[in-house]
């Protein structure tokens, strides 16, 4: 996918789910252009891989996460780290579908892997077109924004549930010493 579609789809969807009414729509904008510099690897010549991996768009924004929710910090930076975890993975899945082949667990292995779906029929008997039932790129763009939206619509609860658990973490912590 483009860079504008990596901007502006997150963007979009985070706003439908009405995210700026508690958080700053800046925070949603901020992580849309975040969510664009995955795709930097295409204009410096750098393996697509380097970005474009579960290591980049998952595990570091889980890290990211854990120190929010491990340390007192303000409310509106535990909705960004979350968001980052949203709107990365979705880019990652998107182009999975779109684009692929990605190499998913690279460094680790150079196994690249890509989803297809498609499901077409003939279009007219007299050639050999067809025509898609379902494409890859639709059930792509559908999972995308199942996963986008949905934990949109659910951010200040499960930003609850997270502090709650952190905090009972910390409490057993500090009854073990």
């Amino acid at each position: 996918m483009d860079l504008l579609f990596h901007f502006l789809f997150p963007v979009i969807g985070a706003l439908a789910a009405k995210i700026h009414v508690k958080h700053a729509v800046r925070n949603i904008l901020i992580i849309g252009a975040l969510n664009v510099v995955l795709d930097l690897d295409h204009f410096f010549g750098v393996e697509r891989a380097t970005l474009h991996n579960i290591f980049i768009t998952l595990l570091l924004p889980i890290f990211i996460i854990i120190l929010a929710f491990s340390f007192k910090t303000s409310y509106n930076f535990k909705g960004v780290s979350v968001l980052l975890l949203i709107f990365l993975s979705s880019h990652l899945i998107l182009d999975i579908f779109s684009e692929g082949p990605i190499a998913i667990f690279y460094p680790l292995s150079n196994i690249y892997y890509r989803v297809d779906l498609d499901i077409t029929m003939p279009l007219d008997s007299r050639f050999a077109e067809r025509g898609y039932l379902i494409s890859t790129l639709g059930v792509g763009i559908l999972i995308y924004f199942i996963i986008i939206i949905l934990p949109c619509l659910f951010l200040d609860d499960i930003i609850e549930i997270m502090e709650k658990r952190h905090e009972s973490f910390r409490k057993a912590i500090k009854d073990l010493s």
